[in-house]
């Protein structure tokens, strides 16, 4: 299972770590699953950094901004591309069912006082029986329920 946060950092290029982990699931020596939560906070980000980006919109509130320009919106295609690249890749795609929110991401938050989309992507790999989640979380330190592994290697 791999967080947001990891995709972010292998695009950014501040991770090695991450961007091997990404090479090495393209290559098929691991299977990396996305939970439909991660999908789509991914393609806001790189919508949102996209159109910082070109200057259409500027950094203070980018998505009230960009939300009141759906004109900008339409001509955006760079992080299209790119959530097609990582399709492409054979990354997985895992829906979120409603017993993953309202049951398991309810109780892991009681648990652990995750924020929701965290605590989904959490519920998302007990429910997958993942062998780790990959994220650079400090939220998932305390995390009992499968293995957290984090990239090391982050340049800021």
């Amino acid at each position: 299972m791999i967080d947001t946060n990891v995709l972010i950092y292998a695009e950014e290029g501040v991770s090695n770590q991450a961007r091997r982990l990404i090479h090495r699931c393209a290559r098929g020596e691991l299977t990396g699953v996305l939970p439909q939560t991660v999908w789509q906070e991914l393609t806001h980000k790189l919508m949102l950094a996209e159109a910082m980006m070109k200057g259409l919109v500027p950094s203070g509130n980018p998505a009230a901004r960009l939300s009141a320009k759906p004109e900008v919106i339409k001509e955006l295609s760079l992080y299209r591309e790119k959530i097609r690249a990582l399709a492409e890749l054979g990354l997985g795609f895992e829906s979120c069912t409603l017993k993953d929110l309202t049951t398991a991401a309810f109780g892991l938050q009681e648990k652990y006082g995750l924020l929701t989309n965290d605590a989904v992507v959490l519920a998302v790999a007990v429910r997958l029986k993942a062998d780790a989640l990959v994220s650079a979380d400090k939220a998932f330190h305390k995390v009992i329920e499968t293995a957290v592994y984090k990239p090391a290697d982050l340049r800021t």
